[in-house]
């Protein structure tokens, strides 16, 4: 996170790849989403408090970094955003989360020309949705 939103020169630009760094981590850690990948399938049958404590430890970890970042950016008059928690969670769920569902967590390939597509139009539409 550091290394694209500790020091914005282009906001836009930064967001991309930050979120492209992030949507990479699936084909550099494939069994861990592998593992993602069975817990979404096995949902239903895991008991409610192991699931909460997996999204706990993994998944809302990411928002909760992210939020403190959007937050500085905001300060500076970058973002207008009112909720950096809810921030975080609109753009990860605007650029990663709509890559790992088309791709099944990195199980289905998509050329990298999509996936930049994808997350750069998930990028541009934060603002226009009100993060």
């Amino acid at each position: 996170m550091d290394r694209h939103l500790h020091k914005i020169v282009d906001l836009e630009q930064d967001l991309i790849d930050f979120s492209l760094d992030r949507v990479a981590a699936v084909t550099s850690f494939p069994d861990h989403f592998a593992l993602v990948r069975a817990i979404e399938a096995e949902a239903a049958h895991i008991p409610p408090p192991i699931l909460k404590s997996w999204i706990a430890a993994g998944p809302q970890t990411a928002h909760l970094r992210l939020a403190p970042y959007l937050r500085r950016i905001a300060d500076r008059g970058l973002l207008d955003i009112h909720d950096a928690d809810s921030a975080a969670a609109h753009l990860t769920l605007l650029t990663v989360t709509d890559v790992n569902r088309q791709t099944f967590y990195g199980a289905v390939p998509l050329p990298q020309e999509e996936i930049t597509q994808l997350v750069t139009l998930g990028v541009r539409a934060g603002p226009q949705v009100g993060w």
